[in-house]
């Protein structure tokens, strides 16, 4: 049976929070575990289970084509039609149960090429291809069901790790390890079809191949988002001699996705509400969660590189242990895609996507794979790993500058506001940065050095905002710590409303509707 038509409309801020869980034990599982296996497994170790996952990745993009972004967008605007959204369920199903077969006879022939002692480890990789099949969180996901998929999520990982410490015991384990990576995300998977029968409805006429074009349309950019997010890790292999590159590489890139599971949570949550407003001609509305997610992008991502810069060399000798000093460059490097691949998601994943202008993406993020790519053909063989981490940094960075050129000559909405009224996460960011520069030094790096390390510059950045009146701050603080910040949040949001020409102007609750424009966009549209 289906739900009624009529259903409740799903909470933002409760969404938000559980996908915030599952993005971040996306990536915090493996970090919760990084110290003790980055000592076990050593820098080859990590190498070969990163550059293993790379291959195995080109194939699972095969296998889902483009329906990772397909399927929570038109589901998202089929949640009150049962009918619809079940016969798309099964289209996109059938779709992928084609790819992946087709994906996974491609792969066995790669598996017979590989050297021998990387060919177990290749084999245990081919269960992931199985895994896109059985994904279904998709779906959940246009449903605004992000609570089923984080419960999955947490059982699962939460079992992943204690697997890990019971089972990892020495080098030669690499294999048992790739092969928890793997099952527990597909047991996970498998899970959420015990609640697929409450959304889905008996459907006649399925035409799997309707929407080819569209998914198609969307599968370019995710090659080309592949080949700066994933083809590093192969190029290095290629390119360097051992595995040890890699390991340095897969580390420093683990802590920086860390930072951007936060700061994109939101904007997944987002996806199907904004494609919703879309298909409503609430242009208004659209613009209001538009730079809702602009600005928690520059609150949240702002910190964060600057803080991933300032405890690199705590951070890493502490986390990661003796062998990996090489990453703290590395880290220092990754640490502006913090912000980057923050603002790249609001413009090309929940504005450019949901508003049908999958062509103009496409475009976007093939421009930034070229230019990723030629870097690492130049820089990788000269700088390893140091190479691959400034072609992503630059690589994303002409993604950013292309999509909002792109916006500008369309006049599509205000790109000025979202970095005028973000100059208070700047200077609470530069001043954090200041502070943690010369208290570092006092302690020799420890565990619990470090921790106070990132307690005191989250505290030092909460207190400037506070003291600079930060509308969105207070907001946030009075969801979370009640009426006492709402009051004081009423009060700045006035003043700065005043103080900005009006750009902070936005409705109280976005669950009310979104009764004005924050930036007043409107001006600019065509």
């Amino acid at each position: 049976m289906s739900q009624p038509s009529t259903a409740k409309p799903k909470s933002i801020k409760n969404n938000y929070i559980y996908n915030l869980i599952y993005q971040i034990l996306l990536v915090v599982a493996p970090l919760v575990v990084t110290p003790y296996v980055s000592r076990v497994l050593l820098p080859a170790g990590i190498g070969m289970q990163s550059y293993g996952a790379s291959i195995v990745s080109y194939f699972a993009l095969v296998a889902a084509l483009g329906t990772t972004t397909f399927g929570p967008k038109v589901i998202g605007t089929l949640q009150k039609d049962a009918e619809g959204r079940s016969r798309k369920f099964w289209e996109i199903l059938i779709v992928r149960l084609t790819m992946t077969a087709v994906s996974f006879v491609f792969y066995l022939g790669y598996i017979f090429l590989v050297e021998a002692d990387e060919r177990l480890v290749a084999l245990i990789f081919g269960l992931q291809l199985i895994g896109t099949v059985l994904d279904v969180s998709w779906f959940f996901q246009g449903m605004e069901e992000f609570g089923k998929i984080s419960l999955s999520s947490i059982f699962f990982r939460l079992a992943h790790i204690a697997c890990t410490f019971l089972f990892i015991r020495q080098e030669s384990d690499l294999a048992l390890y790739v092969l928890f990576g793997v099952a527990f995300p597909l047991a996970a998977n498998v899970s959420l079809w015990v609640y697929l029968p409450k959304y889905l409805v008996r459907v006649k006429g399925v035409r799997p191949f309707s929407d080819i074009k569209v998914i198609l349309q969307l599968f370019v950019p995710s090659v080309a988002i592949q080949v700066y997010t994933i083809l590093d890790k192969s190029m290095i292999g290629w390119f360097v001699e051992g595995t040890e590159q890699n390991g340095y590489y897969e580390q420093a890139e683990k802590v920086v996705k860390m930072s951007i599971a936060v700061i994109s949570s939101l904007g997944t949550v987002m996806l199907p509400r904004i494609a919703q407003k879309f298909k409503e001609g609430d242009r208004q509305g659209l613009e209001f969660y538009l730079y809702k997610l602009y600005r928690c992008v520059m609150l949240a991502g702002v910190p964060m590189m600057f803080g991933l810069i300032v405890i690199s060399d705590v951070f890493v000798p502490v986390f990661f242990g003796p062998g990996y000093e090489e990453c703290i460059v590395l880290l220092c490097v990754f640490s502006l895609l913090a912000l980057f691949m923050g603002l790249n998601s609001v413009t090309n994943s929940q504005y450019l996507v949901p508003t049908d202008r999958q062509n103009v993406f496409t475009v976007i993020v093939i421009i930034g794979a070229v230019v990723n790519c030629c870097l690492n053909l130049v820089l990788i063989p000269h700088y390893q790993a140091l190479g691959a981490c400034i072609a992503s940094v630059i690589g994303e960075f002409v993604v950013l500058a292309a999509g909002f050129l792109y916006v500008a000559k369309k006049k599509l909405f205000r790109i000025l506001p979202i970095f005028t009224t973000s100059f208070r996460y700047w200077i609470g960011g530069a001043v954090m940065f200041v502070c943690l520069y010369y208290l570092k030094g006092m302690l020799e790096a420890s565990t619990w050095w470090l921790i106070a390390l990132i307690l005191i510059g989250i505290a030092i950045y909460a207190l400037c905002l506070l003291i600079l009146r930060d509308p969105l701050f207070f907001e946030l603080c009075g969801k979370v710590f009640g009426k006492v910040f709402r009051r004081r949040h009423a009060g700045s949001a006035a003043g700065a409303s005043a103080a900005e020409g009006g750009e902070e102007a936005e409705p109280a609750s976005p669950e009310g509707g979104a009764a004005g424009n924050e930036h007043g966009a409107d001006d600019g549209k065509k």
